[in-house]
């Protein structure tokens, strides 16, 4: 079903997409020529989260005394939820597959038993106020830390992203707005995205500092999509965008720039 692209809700990757390409935009959010085959990429990802969202969730409640067993239990509880025995059978997924994930959740379990977070919310999804733009944002787990600061966390189970890249989109600064809004309106936030395949490394843990200017740039990007959008914009191909050759519309976007659409 066709969306009317002035009308939609937008979010961190509604709006991160829109602005790497508009085509893609379209093809995602708005007509989509089809639907997308099952992505064990995303898979991977979901399983991981899973454990590690429920993890915490225990941990709220009643303090994990031994995080080797906890973590054991919300791992095999993730891979029932996701039927990952289905998605092996019909190769989607494979058994090293369930081994990366084992190994990211060991990487993170290795790292979180020496700094034990004071979790606050987990997988916490808010409505939040963009200058007059309605965005709906979910935080993976937010942390108090020293001093009266808050963290929000974000689990990537994917290579580690140049930090241009990061610094480019708005997914850390609508996590300020979201604490700013909700719990503490004169709160120092922190971002921080734990690349699981990494956390032993150095450059596993990406943490920044989210700034009134860096907030009111992502505004301004907001603004410029929902505007864009109400204007009617052309949804143009870009061709040096990141993801373009691994892309799921790729071959379809070819198509329509060789009719003309």
């Amino acid at each position: 079903m066709i969306k009317d692209p002035t009308t939609l809700t937008l979010s961190p990757s509604k709006v991160d997409t829109f602005l790497g390409c508009k085509r893609l935009f379209k093809y995602r959010y708005i007509n989509p020529p089809f639907t997308p085959a099952q992505n064990r990429y995303f898979l991977i990802g979901n399983i991981a989260h899973k454990a590690l969202e429920t993890l915490h969730k225990e941990h709220m409640q009643n303090p994990i005394k031994n995080w080797n067993v906890a973590m054991g239990q919300h791992f095999k509880n993730a891979v029932k939820i996701y039927h990952v025995d289905r998605h092996i059978f019909s190769g989607i997924l494979t058994q090293d597959d369930l081994f990366s994930i084992k190994k990211m959740l060991g990487n993170y379990l290795h790292y979180v038993k020496e700094n034990v977070p004071r979790v606050r919310k987990v997988e916490q999804l808010k409505r939040i106020d963009v200058g007059g733009i309605v965005v709906w944002l979910k935080a993976d787990r937010i942390d108090s830390i020293k001093g009266g600061r808050y963290r929000v966390v974000d689990y990537k189970s994917g290579n580690v992203s140049p930090k241009k890249d990061e610094r480019a989109s708005v997914q850390i600064p609508s996590y300020g707005l979201l604490i700013k809004q909700h719990i503490d309106k004169d709160a120092i936030v922190e971002g921080a995205y734990l690349y699981l395949k990494f956390m032993g490394a150095n450059h596993g843990i990406r943490k920044y500092e989210i700034t009134e200017e860096w907030i009111a740039d992502a505004v301004k990007r907001y603004h410029y999509v929902d505007s864009e959008l109400k204007a009617g914009c052309y949804f143009t191909q870009n061709w040096y965008y990141k993801y373009c050759r691994i892309c799921d519309f790729h071959e379809h976007c070819v198509e329509d720039q060789d009719n003309g659409v």
